[in-house]
């Protein structure tokens, strides 16, 4: 899947195994793992509905976003971006990650 970033600091922690231990120690390995899922990912639909990483659609001020779990809080906020159908997920095939946080 093709993958963007809402900002360039974002994109350089994510994308550096260094900075993302440095700043996301504590759940590094979850984390990693779920960023090499999104990347291997033909679409957002090989993403599954069910834990561990749990795609799910959020609501309110996330409308248009999903959030994929990456610990019991914390998740990854990311927006389709480019031709897609809301209807067909397996249409989604590049993604904007927007943050990384805990929405609750």
């Amino acid at each position: 899947m093709n993958i963007e970033y809402s900002s360039n600091k974002l994109e350089k922690i994510l994308t550096n195994p260094r900075l993302l231990k440095k700043h996301y120690s504590k759940d590094f390995k979850r984390l990693s793992i779920r960023l090499s899922e999104l990347r291997a990912a033909n679409n957002l639909s090989d993403i599954p509905e069910v834990p561990p990483p749990r795609r799910h659609k959020l609501h309110g001020e996330w409308t248009d976003c999903w959030g994929i779990d990456y610990s019991k809080n914390y998740r990854i906020i990311l927006r389709p971006i480019g031709e897609f159908d809301l209807e067909n997920i397996k249409s989604i095939t590049e993604i904007e990650i927007i943050d990384l946080l805990d929405y609750h």
